[in-house]
């Protein structure tokens, strides 16, 4: 994992905060101290079984997933944070303060804007418009595990296959096939055969 220096990497986060901050040179500047960006190894990990996340982290380009790991060696996915879709992304001990009984694995070379909880509060205390944004973050993180893993739980394996290609394609197209099975908890053979005959609807 390394420091990214170049190019301006704030380019794509600022257009998703609120015009009224955009436009503030103050707040601009002051974000660009806060924040660290990233670039993070497909295949490495982001955070560690056992970590604290004292971070939420903003993508630019790539692909991550979030996973427990089991003392056997088995992966439980729990979700995908990408760069295409709500592309925050944190773990549930930035809320608890716990350590983390999950990791985050890049599944794709990735570039991330990190925000350490420290800073956050601070841009938060000093600038309002941001208070609200950053909460709206939080709550859009909160609902997008939420809704996927609700459909998930109501609808036939094939039926989530289909929705998640009709709604989510950058999940079909991207995701490693075992990810998702993971996710579904199902064996991959047969998530491959049911994705197939998705596919060829």
């Amino acid at each position: 994992m390394a420091e990214n220096k170049q190019g301006n990497p704030f380019e794509r986060l600022l257009s998703e905060i609120p015009e009224s901050l955009v436009n503030n040179s103050s707040f601009r500047e002051d974000l660009q101290s806060c924040a660290t960006v990233l670039n993070v190894r497909k295949g490495e990990v982001l955070l560690h079984t056992g970590e604290l996340c004292s971070s939420v982290y903003f993508i630019n380009k790539g692909l991550l997933v979030n996973m427990f790991v089991t003392e056997k060696g088995n992966e439980c996915v729990t979700s995908f944070a990408s760069d295409i879709q709500y592309p925050f992304l944190s773990d549930i001990s930035y809320v608890t303060h716990k350590s983390s009984g999950f990791e985050i694995r890049a599944l794709e070379e990735s570039e991330l804007v990190r925000l350490s909880k420290a800073h956050i509060e601070s841009l938060s205390q000093k600038y309002s418009d941001f208070m609200v944004y950053y909460i709206h973050v939080l709550q859009l993180l909160i609902a997008k595990h939420q809704t996927l893993f609700a459909i998930l739980q109501s609808y036939t394996a094939e039926e989530f296959i289909q929705y998640i290609y009709s709604c989510h394609p950058w999940i079909i197209h991207r995701v490693p096939d075992k990810y998702i099975a993971h996710y579904m908890r199902i064996s991959t053979s047969w998530f491959c055969k049911l994705k197939k005959r998705v596919v060829k609807r």
